[in-house]
Protein backbone atom coordinates (compact mmCIF):
# COMPACT_ATOMS: atom_id res chain seq x y z
CA UNK A 1 0.00 0.00 0.00
CA UNK A 2 1.22 3.31 -1.32
CA UNK A 3 1.59 5.82 1.71
CA UNK A 4 3.05 9.85 2.49
CA UNK A 5 4.91 8.92 4.79
CA UNK A 6 5.15 12.05 6.20
CA UNK A 7 2.03 11.53 7.97
CA UNK A 8 2.41 8.61 9.59
CA UNK A 9 3.66 8.75 12.65
CA UNK A 10 1.91 5.53 14.77
CA UNK A 11 2.68 2.26 14.18
CA UNK A 12 1.27 0.18 17.24
CA UNK A 13 -2.20 -0.66 15.54
CA UNK A 14 -0.51 -1.93 12.47
CA UNK A 15 1.68 -4.20 15.21
CA UNK A 16 -1.41 -5.10 17.16
CA UNK A 17 -3.62 -6.59 13.67
CA UNK A 18 -0.22 -8.19 12.35
CA UNK A 19 0.25 -10.07 15.97
CA UNK A 20 -2.93 -11.40 15.60
CA UNK A 21 -3.21 -12.20 12.46
CA UNK A 22 0.04 -14.39 12.83
CA UNK A 23 -1.41 -16.22 15.59
CA UNK A 24 -2.97 -18.40 12.75
CA UNK A 25 0.89 -18.56 11.71
CA UNK A 26 1.36 -20.00 15.58
CA UNK A 27 -1.48 -22.70 14.43
CA UNK A 28 0.47 -23.84 11.56
CA UNK A 29 3.64 -23.75 13.66
CA UNK A 30 1.71 -26.79 15.89
CA UNK A 31 0.74 -28.89 13.13
CA UNK A 32 4.51 -28.58 12.02
CA UNK A 33 6.45 -29.20 15.44
CA UNK A 34 3.56 -31.68 16.55
CA UNK A 35 5.16 -34.74 14.79
CA UNK A 36 8.21 -34.40 16.66
CA UNK A 37 7.28 -35.22 19.88
CA UNK A 38 4.33 -36.96 19.29
CA UNK A 39 6.02 -39.63 17.11
CA UNK A 40 8.13 -41.37 19.75
CA UNK A 41 5.22 -40.79 21.67
CA UNK A 42 3.22 -42.63 20.01
CA UNK A 43 6.13 -45.50 19.34
CA UNK A 44 6.27 -46.18 22.92
CA UNK A 45 2.96 -48.07 23.18
CA UNK A 46 -0.42 -47.02 22.29
CA UNK A 47 -4.04 -48.41 21.96
CA UNK A 48 -3.84 -47.34 18.29
CA UNK A 49 -2.16 -50.16 17.66
CA UNK A 50 1.43 -50.48 15.89
CA UNK A 51 2.84 -47.01 14.71
CA UNK A 52 5.37 -48.40 12.18
CA UNK A 53 7.69 -45.79 9.50
CA UNK A 54 5.21 -46.15 6.50
CA UNK A 55 2.50 -45.02 9.13
CA UNK A 56 4.98 -42.55 10.31
CA UNK A 57 5.94 -41.42 7.05
CA UNK A 58 2.14 -40.29 6.68
CA UNK A 59 1.54 -38.87 9.90
CA UNK A 60 3.97 -36.69 8.57
CA UNK A 61 3.13 -35.46 5.24
CA UNK A 62 -1.04 -35.81 5.28
CA UNK A 63 -0.56 -32.42 7.23
CA UNK A 64 1.27 -30.48 3.60
CA UNK A 65 -1.29 -32.38 1.50
CA UNK A 66 -3.95 -30.57 3.22
CA UNK A 67 -1.88 -27.19 3.17
CA UNK A 68 -1.29 -27.70 -0.64
CA UNK A 69 -5.21 -28.11 -1.59
CA UNK A 70 -5.73 -24.92 1.01
CA UNK A 71 -3.84 -22.92 -1.77
CA UNK A 72 -7.10 -22.88 -4.08
CA UNK A 73 -9.25 -22.51 -1.66
CA UNK A 74 -8.19 -20.03 0.44
CA UNK A 75 -7.66 -17.93 -2.73
CA UNK A 76 -11.03 -17.95 -3.80
CA UNK A 77 -12.07 -16.98 0.07
CA UNK A 78 -9.55 -14.09 0.53
CA UNK A 79 -11.25 -11.97 -2.86
CA UNK A 80 -14.69 -13.19 -2.33
CA UNK A 81 -15.01 -12.94 2.34
CA UNK A 82 -11.82 -10.31 2.49
CA UNK A 83 -8.34 -11.44 3.93
CA UNK A 84 -9.93 -11.32 7.51
CA UNK A 85 -13.24 -13.35 6.77
CA UNK A 86 -10.88 -16.20 5.35
CA UNK A 87 -8.34 -16.68 8.32
CA UNK A 88 -11.87 -16.24 10.61
CA UNK A 89 -13.79 -19.04 8.20
CA UNK A 90 -10.35 -21.54 9.17
CA UNK A 91 -10.65 -21.29 12.94
CA UNK A 92 -13.10 -23.72 13.79
CA UNK A 93 -12.24 -26.26 11.39
CA UNK A 94 -8.79 -25.84 12.72
CA UNK A 95 -10.03 -26.73 16.26
CA UNK A 96 -12.05 -29.29 15.36
CA UNK A 97 -8.64 -31.02 13.57
CA UNK A 98 -6.95 -30.76 16.78
CA UNK A 99 -9.59 -32.09 18.86
CA UNK A 100 -10.01 -35.42 16.33
CA UNK A 101 -6.40 -35.65 17.34
CA UNK A 102 -7.24 -35.24 20.54
CA UNK A 103 -10.09 -38.20 20.67
CA UNK A 104 -8.52 -40.67 18.34
CA UNK A 105 -9.17 -43.86 18.67
CA UNK A 106 -7.61 -44.77 15.58
CA UNK A 107 -4.35 -43.92 12.90
CA UNK A 108 -7.15 -42.43 10.34
CA UNK A 109 -8.71 -40.65 13.11
CA UNK A 110 -4.85 -39.03 13.10
CA UNK A 111 -4.64 -38.71 9.57
CA UNK A 112 -7.95 -37.06 9.16
CA UNK A 113 -7.00 -34.45 12.22
CA UNK A 114 -3.80 -33.78 10.45
CA UNK A 115 -5.30 -33.26 7.15
CA UNK A 116 -7.86 -30.77 8.56
CA UNK A 117 -5.18 -28.82 10.75
CA UNK A 118 -2.41 -28.94 7.53
CA UNK A 119 -5.91 -27.28 5.44
CA UNK A 120 -6.33 -24.18 8.11
CA UNK A 121 -2.60 -23.86 8.71
CA UNK A 122 -2.08 -23.34 5.03
CA UNK A 123 -5.17 -21.27 4.40
CA UNK A 124 -3.40 -19.32 7.23
CA UNK A 125 -0.21 -19.07 5.35
CA UNK A 126 -1.98 -17.39 2.03
CA UNK A 127 -4.06 -14.94 3.61
CA UNK A 128 -1.59 -13.50 6.53
CA UNK A 129 1.18 -12.22 4.42
CA UNK A 130 -1.45 -10.80 2.44
CA UNK A 131 -3.20 -9.19 4.56
CA UNK A 132 -0.35 -8.09 6.69
CA UNK A 133 1.44 -6.42 3.28
CA UNK A 134 -1.65 -4.48 2.81
CA UNK A 135 -2.12 -3.24 6.39
CA UNK A 136 0.99 -1.49 6.91
CA UNK A 137 3.00 0.62 5.53
CA UNK A 138 6.36 0.29 3.43
CA UNK A 139 8.82 1.37 5.68
CA UNK A 140 7.50 -1.14 8.47
CA UNK A 141 6.08 -3.87 5.87
CA UNK A 142 9.05 -6.31 5.59
CA UNK A 143 9.33 -6.16 9.51
CA UNK A 144 5.88 -7.09 9.82
CA UNK A 145 6.12 -9.23 7.26
CA UNK A 146 8.81 -11.16 8.83
CA UNK A 147 6.25 -11.88 11.54
CA UNK A 148 4.35 -14.91 10.02
CA UNK A 149 7.95 -17.10 10.17
CA UNK A 150 8.34 -15.98 13.81
CA UNK A 151 5.08 -17.36 14.80
CA UNK A 152 5.74 -20.26 13.24
CA UNK A 153 8.83 -21.02 14.59
CA UNK A 154 7.24 -20.14 18.51
CA UNK A 155 4.62 -22.58 17.19
CA UNK A 156 7.11 -25.17 16.98
CA UNK A 157 9.11 -23.97 19.84
CA UNK A 158 5.70 -24.72 21.67
CA UNK A 159 5.04 -28.23 20.90
CA UNK A 160 8.90 -28.80 21.52
CA UNK A 161 8.67 -27.24 25.18
CA UNK A 162 5.35 -28.84 25.50
CA UNK A 163 5.60 -32.48 24.38
CA UNK A 164 8.66 -33.63 26.23
CA UNK A 165 6.30 -33.08 29.28
CA UNK A 166 2.85 -34.61 27.98
CA UNK A 167 1.66 -37.27 25.46
CA UNK A 168 0.73 -36.79 22.03
CA UNK A 169 -3.32 -36.28 22.47
CA UNK A 170 -2.68 -34.58 25.38
CA UNK A 171 -0.13 -32.20 23.30
CA UNK A 172 -3.42 -31.94 20.78
CA UNK A 173 -5.75 -30.95 23.36
CA UNK A 174 -3.50 -27.59 24.02
CA UNK A 175 -3.19 -26.68 20.29
CA UNK A 176 -6.78 -26.29 19.89
CA UNK A 177 -6.61 -23.29 21.94
CA UNK A 178 -4.33 -21.47 19.61
CA UNK A 179 -6.86 -21.12 17.11
CA UNK A 180 -9.77 -21.09 19.91
CA UNK A 181 -7.55 -17.56 20.82
CA UNK A 182 -7.16 -16.40 17.48
CA UNK A 183 -10.75 -16.68 16.87
CA UNK A 184 -11.73 -14.08 19.70
CA UNK A 185 -9.11 -11.22 18.67
CA UNK A 186 -9.22 -11.40 15.41
CA UNK A 187 -12.83 -10.33 15.09
CA UNK A 188 -11.78 -7.00 16.45
CA UNK A 189 -9.25 -6.26 13.81
CA UNK A 190 -9.90 -4.45 10.43
CA UNK A 191 -10.27 -5.58 6.86
CA UNK A 192 -7.53 -5.01 4.50
CA UNK A 193 -8.74 -1.13 3.55
CA UNK A 194 -7.10 -1.62 -0.21
CA UNK A 195 -9.58 -4.98 0.01
CA UNK A 196 -12.67 -2.54 1.03
CA UNK A 197 -11.91 -0.33 -1.61
CA UNK A 198 -12.06 -2.62 -4.23
CA UNK A 199 -14.71 -3.65 -2.96
CA UNK A 200 -16.48 -0.50 -3.00
CA UNK A 201 -16.78 0.12 0.40
CA UNK A 202 -14.83 3.57 0.57
CA UNK A 203 -16.14 4.15 4.17
CA UNK A 204 -15.47 0.82 5.34
CA UNK A 205 -11.94 1.28 4.28
CA UNK A 206 -11.64 5.06 5.37
CA UNK A 207 -12.61 3.53 9.16
CA UNK A 208 -10.06 0.46 8.94
CA UNK A 209 -6.98 3.22 7.77
CA UNK A 210 -7.76 5.66 10.96
CA UNK A 211 -7.43 2.82 12.98
CA UNK A 212 -4.34 1.51 11.21
CA UNK A 213 -2.65 4.81 11.32
CA UNK A 214 -3.71 6.29 14.37
CA UNK A 215 -4.47 8.87 12.10
CA UNK A 216 -7.06 11.47 13.98
CA UNK A 217 -6.72 14.41 10.48
CA UNK A 218 -9.31 13.50 8.20
CA UNK A 219 -7.09 15.05 5.68
CA UNK A 220 -4.29 12.80 6.34
CA UNK A 221 -6.09 9.39 5.59
CA UNK A 222 -8.20 10.80 2.89
CA UNK A 223 -5.03 11.56 0.97
CA UNK A 224 -4.19 7.87 1.37
CA UNK A 225 -6.95 6.61 0.66
CA UNK A 226 -7.11 8.26 -2.78
CA UNK A 227 -4.02 6.68 -3.38
CA UNK A 228 -5.20 3.46 -2.92
CA UNK A 229 -8.23 4.48 -5.25
CA UNK A 230 -5.99 5.17 -7.86
CA UNK A 231 -4.15 1.84 -7.40
CA UNK A 232 -7.09 -0.05 -7.40
CA UNK A 233 -8.88 1.37 -10.10
CA UNK A 234 -5.09 0.83 -12.39
CA UNK A 235 -5.36 -2.93 -11.38
CA UNK A 236 -8.94 -3.97 -12.15
CA UNK A 237 -9.45 -7.45 -11.15
CA UNK A 238 -7.81 -9.95 -13.77
CA UNK A 239 -8.81 -13.77 -15.09
CA UNK A 240 -6.70 -16.80 -14.88
CA UNK A 241 -5.17 -16.23 -18.22
CA UNK A 242 -3.94 -13.09 -16.93
CA UNK A 243 -1.35 -15.28 -15.36
CA UNK A 244 1.01 -15.95 -18.63
CA UNK A 245 1.11 -12.41 -19.14
CA UNK A 246 4.76 -11.30 -19.26
CA UNK A 247 4.58 -8.19 -16.56
CA UNK A 248 2.78 -11.03 -14.32
CA UNK A 249 4.14 -14.29 -15.17
CA UNK A 250 8.27 -12.91 -14.01
CA UNK A 251 7.09 -12.33 -10.57
CA UNK A 252 5.21 -15.01 -9.92
CA UNK A 253 7.60 -17.18 -11.61
CA UNK A 254 10.09 -15.81 -9.03
CA UNK A 255 7.68 -16.41 -6.32
CA UNK A 256 7.53 -20.15 -7.00
CA UNK A 257 10.92 -20.69 -7.17
CA UNK A 258 11.60 -19.46 -3.59
CA UNK A 259 8.94 -21.27 -2.66
CA UNK A 260 10.56 -24.38 -4.73
CA UNK A 261 13.89 -23.71 -2.34
CA UNK A 262 12.28 -22.68 0.56
CA UNK A 263 11.31 -26.26 1.04
CA UNK A 264 13.89 -27.74 -0.88
CA UNK A 265 16.55 -26.85 1.72
CA UNK A 266 15.01 -29.57 3.58
CA UNK A 267 13.79 -27.22 6.61
CA UNK A 268 10.08 -28.99 7.16
CA UNK A 269 12.14 -32.63 7.10
CA UNK A 270 14.09 -31.11 9.90
CA UNK A 271 11.35 -29.79 11.99
CA UNK A 272 8.79 -32.77 11.39
CA UNK A 273 11.09 -34.83 12.57
CA UNK A 274 13.55 -33.50 14.47
CA UNK A 275 13.83 -35.82 17.88
CA UNK A 276 14.12 -38.75 15.41
CA UNK A 277 17.19 -36.92 13.84
CA UNK A 278 19.54 -36.88 16.79
CA UNK A 279 18.15 -40.46 17.68
CA UNK A 280 19.48 -41.55 14.45
CA UNK A 281 22.64 -39.08 14.62
CA UNK A 282 23.62 -41.16 18.11
CA UNK A 283 24.52 -38.16 20.30
CA UNK A 284 24.73 -37.90 23.92
CA UNK A 285 22.45 -35.38 24.07
CA UNK A 286 18.94 -35.97 25.12
CA UNK A 287 16.54 -35.63 21.63
CA UNK A 288 14.08 -33.88 23.20
CA UNK A 289 16.56 -31.13 24.61
CA UNK A 290 18.15 -30.99 21.34
CA UNK A 291 14.74 -30.14 19.46
CA UNK A 292 14.31 -27.57 22.43
CA UNK A 293 17.14 -26.07 21.79
CA UNK A 294 16.91 -25.88 18.27
CA UNK A 295 13.32 -24.73 18.46
CA UNK A 296 14.42 -21.65 20.55
CA UNK A 297 17.39 -20.76 18.40
CA UNK A 298 15.00 -20.60 15.57
CA UNK A 299 12.75 -18.09 17.47
CA UNK A 300 15.81 -15.79 18.38
CA UNK A 301 16.97 -15.93 14.58
CA UNK A 302 13.50 -14.88 13.41
CA UNK A 303 13.70 -12.30 16.20
CA UNK A 304 16.79 -10.49 14.59
CA UNK A 305 15.29 -11.31 11.24
CA UNK A 306 12.46 -9.00 11.60
CA UNK A 307 14.74 -6.15 12.78
CA UNK A 308 17.36 -6.77 9.63
CA UNK A 309 14.68 -6.99 7.17
CA UNK A 310 14.39 -3.36 6.73
CA UNK A 311 17.49 -2.48 6.94
CA UNK A 312 19.87 -5.18 5.34
CA UNK A 313 17.16 -5.64 2.22
CA UNK A 314 15.76 -9.09 0.98
CA UNK A 315 18.46 -9.86 -1.44
CA UNK A 316 21.45 -9.91 0.93
CA UNK A 317 19.69 -11.75 3.26
CA UNK A 318 18.53 -14.44 1.02
CA UNK A 319 21.86 -15.05 -0.11
CA UNK A 320 23.35 -15.29 3.22
CA UNK A 321 20.90 -17.61 4.52
CA UNK A 322 21.67 -19.82 1.11
CA UNK A 323 25.20 -19.77 1.44
CA UNK A 324 25.26 -21.16 5.27
CA UNK A 325 22.30 -23.79 4.65
CA UNK A 326 24.37 -25.12 2.05
CA UNK A 327 27.99 -25.38 4.16
CA UNK A 328 25.67 -26.34 7.23
CA UNK A 329 24.29 -29.52 5.07
CA UNK A 330 26.77 -30.78 3.52
CA UNK A 331 28.85 -30.88 6.97
CA UNK A 332 25.53 -32.64 8.25
CA UNK A 333 25.80 -35.29 5.71
CA UNK A 334 29.24 -35.87 6.05
CA UNK A 335 28.83 -36.72 10.41
CA UNK A 336 26.33 -39.08 8.87
CA UNK A 337 28.75 -40.93 6.74
CA UNK A 338 31.23 -40.99 9.11
CA UNK A 339 29.49 -41.36 12.57
CA UNK A 340 30.04 -44.94 12.89
CA UNK A 341 33.67 -44.81 12.54
CA UNK A 342 34.91 -45.68 15.69
CA UNK A 343 37.82 -42.99 16.05
CA UNK A 344 35.33 -40.04 15.10
CA UNK A 345 32.09 -40.87 16.60
CA UNK A 346 32.50 -40.04 20.50
CA UNK A 347 34.14 -36.78 19.29
CA UNK A 348 32.25 -36.20 16.71
CA UNK A 349 28.84 -35.93 18.93
CA UNK A 350 28.42 -32.25 19.15
CA UNK A 351 28.24 -31.36 15.78
CA UNK A 352 24.85 -32.50 14.84
CA UNK A 353 23.36 -29.98 17.23
CA UNK A 354 26.08 -27.09 15.67
CA UNK A 355 24.82 -27.99 12.22
CA UNK A 356 21.32 -27.46 12.95
CA UNK A 357 21.75 -24.42 14.85
CA UNK A 358 23.44 -22.72 12.08
CA UNK A 359 21.48 -24.27 9.34
CA UNK A 360 18.18 -23.30 11.32
CA UNK A 361 19.72 -19.58 12.51
CA UNK A 362 20.52 -19.08 8.07
CA UNK A 363 16.68 -20.81 7.06
CA UNK A 364 15.48 -18.28 9.61
CA UNK A 365 17.05 -15.22 8.33
CA UNK A 366 16.67 -15.52 5.05
CA UNK A 367 14.33 -18.16 2.56
CA UNK A 368 11.64 -18.64 6.02
CA UNK A 369 10.16 -15.10 5.94
CA UNK A 370 11.18 -13.92 2.63
CA UNK A 371 9.69 -16.30 0.62
CA UNK A 372 6.43 -15.91 2.02
CA UNK A 373 7.09 -11.67 2.38
CA UNK A 374 7.70 -11.26 -1.21
CA UNK A 375 4.78 -13.41 -2.32
CA UNK A 376 2.96 -10.51 -0.70
CA UNK A 377 4.85 -8.08 -1.95
CA UNK A 378 5.56 -9.03 -5.42
CA UNK A 379 2.34 -10.31 -6.58
CA UNK A 380 -0.03 -7.80 -8.92
CA UNK A 381 -3.23 -6.97 -6.94
CA UNK A 382 -5.29 -7.30 -9.25
CA UNK A 383 -4.00 -11.67 -9.64
CA UNK A 384 -3.05 -11.70 -6.29
CA UNK A 385 -5.58 -14.03 -5.07
CA UNK A 386 -4.97 -16.31 -7.83
CA UNK A 387 -1.54 -15.95 -8.36
CA UNK A 388 -0.80 -16.65 -4.40
CA UNK A 389 -3.22 -20.07 -4.17
CA UNK A 390 -0.90 -21.36 -7.16
CA UNK A 391 2.22 -20.27 -4.86
CA UNK A 392 0.95 -21.48 -1.72
CA UNK A 393 -0.43 -24.86 -2.96
CA UNK A 394 3.03 -25.23 -5.43
CA UNK A 395 4.84 -24.70 -1.63
CA UNK A 396 2.76 -26.86 -0.32
CA UNK A 397 3.17 -29.91 -2.71
CA UNK A 398 6.74 -29.40 -2.07
CA UNK A 399 6.29 -29.70 1.53
CA UNK A 400 4.80 -32.61 1.16
CA UNK A 401 7.14 -34.29 -1.80
CA UNK A 402 10.05 -33.30 0.93
CA UNK A 403 8.69 -34.69 3.86
CA UNK A 404 7.44 -37.96 2.29
CA UNK A 405 11.09 -38.88 0.59
CA UNK A 406 12.98 -37.88 3.76
CA UNK A 407 11.89 -40.99 5.55
CA UNK A 408 12.56 -42.64 1.95
CA UNK A 409 16.08 -41.33 0.95
CA UNK A 410 17.54 -42.01 4.31
CA UNK A 411 15.86 -45.67 4.56
CA UNK A 412 17.43 -46.55 0.70
CA UNK A 413 20.48 -44.93 0.59
CA UNK A 414 21.13 -42.97 3.99
CA UNK A 415 20.60 -40.26 5.93
CA UNK A 416 23.55 -38.43 4.35
CA UNK A 417 22.07 -38.23 1.14
CA UNK A 418 19.34 -36.54 2.02
CA UNK A 419 21.35 -33.83 3.46
CA UNK A 420 23.44 -33.78 0.57
CA UNK A 421 20.06 -33.09 -1.78
CA UNK A 422 19.01 -30.05 0.61
CA UNK A 423 22.65 -28.67 0.35
CA UNK A 424 22.71 -28.64 -3.46
CA UNK A 425 19.04 -27.35 -3.62
CA UNK A 426 20.30 -24.54 -1.17
CA UNK A 427 23.10 -23.54 -2.96
CA UNK A 428 21.49 -23.41 -6.31
CA UNK A 429 18.64 -21.13 -4.35
CA UNK A 430 21.69 -18.87 -3.74
CA UNK A 431 22.85 -18.52 -7.55
CA UNK A 432 18.84 -17.68 -8.08
CA UNK A 433 18.64 -14.68 -5.95
CA UNK A 434 21.75 -13.13 -6.95
CA UNK A 435 20.53 -13.28 -10.52
CA UNK A 436 17.05 -12.47 -10.50
CA UNK A 437 15.60 -11.72 -7.73
CA UNK A 438 15.13 -7.90 -6.89
CA UNK A 439 15.44 -5.91 -3.78
CA UNK A 440 11.83 -4.87 -2.36
CA UNK A 441 13.12 -3.45 0.68
CA UNK A 442 11.79 0.41 0.81
CA UNK A 443 9.78 0.21 -1.87
CA UNK A 444 5.90 0.67 -2.53
CA UNK A 445 4.00 -2.13 -3.93
CA UNK A 446 2.98 0.18 -6.52
CA UNK A 447 6.74 0.60 -7.12
CA UNK A 448 7.25 -2.56 -7.33
CA UNK A 449 5.17 -3.38 -9.69
CA UNK A 450 6.59 -0.54 -11.92
CA UNK A 451 9.68 -2.48 -11.74
CA UNK A 452 8.05 -5.84 -13.61
CA UNK A 453 5.88 -3.37 -15.81
CA UNK A 454 9.67 -2.27 -16.90
CA UNK A 455 10.79 -6.27 -17.12
CA UNK A 456 7.89 -6.64 -19.38
CA UNK A 457 8.80 -3.61 -21.69
CA UNK A 458 5.17 -1.97 -20.44
CA UNK A 459 6.81 0.51 -18.13
CA UNK A 460 10.09 2.42 -18.32
CA UNK A 461 10.28 3.61 -14.98
CA UNK A 462 12.73 1.18 -12.59
CA UNK A 463 12.22 0.35 -8.76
Amino acid sequence: MEINEKFVSKTGTQFLAAAVATLGAFGLGTVAGWTSPALPSLQNGTTLGEVDPAIQSWIGSIAPIGACISGPVAGFLVDRIGRKGCMLSMALPFILGWLLIGFAQSVDMILAGRFITGLCGGSFSLAAPVYISEIAQDSIRGTLGSALQLMINVGVLFTYVVGKYVEWNELAFICASIPAVFLILMIFMPESPRLLVSQGKTYKATKSLRWLRGATITEQVTEELENVKKSVEENTPGSFFMLFRKSIIIPLSISLALMFFQQWNGNNAVIFYTVDIFIDAGSDLDPNISAIIIGAVQVVASIISSILMDKAGRRILLMISGVAMTISLIILGIFFLKKSDPDLGESIGWLPLACLISFIVAFSIGFGPIAWLMQGEILPPNVKGMASALATAFNWLNTFVVTKVFENIKSSIGTEWCFWVFGIAAGLGTIFVYFVVPETKGKSLDEIQEHFNRKSGRNSEQI
